[in-house]
């Protein structure tokens, strides 16, 4: 598979539709849709400053390093279903996020990201 930059995958995020049937029912933190969330996200990554989240290793510039440190399992439901995803998938993940996530951000994104590997959210996004 081939690599892809943090501005590919803004762009192909850009071009996504904003809401999704099940992804949309999922905490925005503070965003009107996920993909607002993801783009300012991805906007600031490598800033100076390392951003909202300070940063400090601002070096990153390669999309499987950044949706590997992603911290959201609402984010990547979003983004994999936006794609196009099968529904019926994501909305296992989203309900096994409720079920074993305990709340915790890391276990969402851990959860989402097994359920949707880079591999498949890259196949979806750059087809």
């Amino acid at each position: 598979m081939r690599n892809y930059t943090i501005t590919e995958l803004l762009r192909a995020i850009e071009r996504l539709p904003a809401t999704a049937l099940h992804s949309d029912r999922l905490e925005k933190s503070g965003y009107a849709t996920h993909q607002d969330h993801w783009t300012t996200w991805l906007g600031q990554y490598n800033s100076s400053d390392g951003g909202y989240y300070g940063r400090s290793d601002t070096g990153i510039t390669d999309a499987h390093t950044v949706y590997q440190r992603l911290n959201c399992g609402p984010m990547i439901c979003w983004l994999v279903e936006a794609a196009g995803e099968s529904p019926i998938l994501v909305k296992a993940t989203i309900l096994k996020m409720a079920r074993e996530g305990n709340g915790r951000a890391q276990t969402e994104a851990k959860i989402a990201r097994e359920a949707h590997p880079w591999e498949r959210a890259a196949t979806l996004l750059f087809r």
